[in-house]
């Protein structure tokens, strides 16, 4: 039987990986926080762990863990700081292990860090994005000396069952059903939306897959656009009495490459490919809006 460590096991990916995880045979070792209610979400048979010491051996292990990933904890830099530190923890910790595969899970806005530094003012999620690329070259870097097999997975906007209330489709989602227009910026960027349940596809298949020949791999949806028309569509998706208001706030002239959501990598090496269309995640969300008042 094949073992895995899921680090953030009680977070949004966490709880989808390690439904792919133990749907596809594998004995899951899941580290979350202490008495969190997320661990009632978890699936019976998954052995939980609130401390990374104690965790036992496991063929690879998926670093997911980062507080604050979401919301104004984004622009706090101690938060930030501490989730590089855990991260390079989680590396040294797979290496004591001796886990044959080290996964951890980025963000694809880590390319916005050179557009950051040039711009000469602060984002509220400035830190949050600096502090992902920071972890990523550490880790990678720290990989190298102890010959991990290192593979470093980034995502744009995933969607679905358990998504978090600050996290833009939840509030776009809420606010329609609710009949009201949520005010966004121009939206123009290129963007991609993907379903959580294909981010946990593509990690597992990145965990488990024999080789891989690069140590960077984008999990998206095959299908980027720019973000006004992502919400567009979903004011459709949700009946087209009411949209999100487009150019309503200022912009923060920050640009997304199109090139940046490319999964031919993925979709190559691991037989990749996104299941969940986005009506179908949209209408995900949307039950979960309504089920829990997300």
């Amino acid at each position: 039987m094949q073992t895995a460590i899921v680090t953030g096991a009680g977070g949004f990916i966490g709880l989808h990986l390690t439904e792919e995880l133990t749907g596809h045979g594998y004995r899951v070792y899941a580290l979350c926080r202490e008495k969190t209610p997320a661990q009632k979400k978890l699936l019976a048979g998954v052995s939980i762990f609130t401390d990374m010491d104690d965790l036992p051996p496991a063929d690879v292990f998926y670093h997911l863990a980062w507080a604050s990933a979401s919301g104004p904890g984004r622009g706090d830099p101690l938060i930030q700081t501490r989730n590089a530190e855990l991260t390079l923890n989680a590396l040294l910790t797979a290496h004591r292990l001796g886990c044959k595969r080290f996964v951890g899970l980025g963000t694809v806005y880590e390319r916005l860090e050179p557009q950051i530094e040039k711009s000469g003012r602060f984002g509220n999620s400035d830190f949050y994005i600096l502090s992902k690329g920071y972890s990523h070259r550490m880790a990678d870097h720290l990989a190298l000396k102890f010959e991990t097999d290192f593979v470093w997975c980034t995502i744009c906007h995933p969607v679905g069952r358990y998504i978090k209330k600050d996290q833009m489709m939840a509030y776009v989602v809420a606010d329609l059903l609710a009949g009201k227009s949520t005010p966004m910026g121009p939206a123009a960027t290129p963007y991609d939306i993907v379903s959580a349940r294909d981010v946990a596809q593509g990690l597992r298949l990145l965990g488990s897959a024999e080789r891989l020949s690069r140590r960077e791999y984008y999990i998206g949806s095959g299908s980027p656009r720019p973000l006004h028309q992502w919400l567009d569509e979903t004011g459709r998706i949700l009946g087209g009495e009411v949209f999100p208001e487009i150019g309503k706030l200022p912009g923060d002239n920050l640009r997304f490459g199109p090139d940046w959501f490319d999964i031919s990598p993925i979709a190559a090496e691991t037989g990749y490919r996104p299941i969940t269309g986005f009506a179908d995640s949209v209408a995900e969300v949307a039950k979960w809006v309504r089920e829990t008042g997300v």
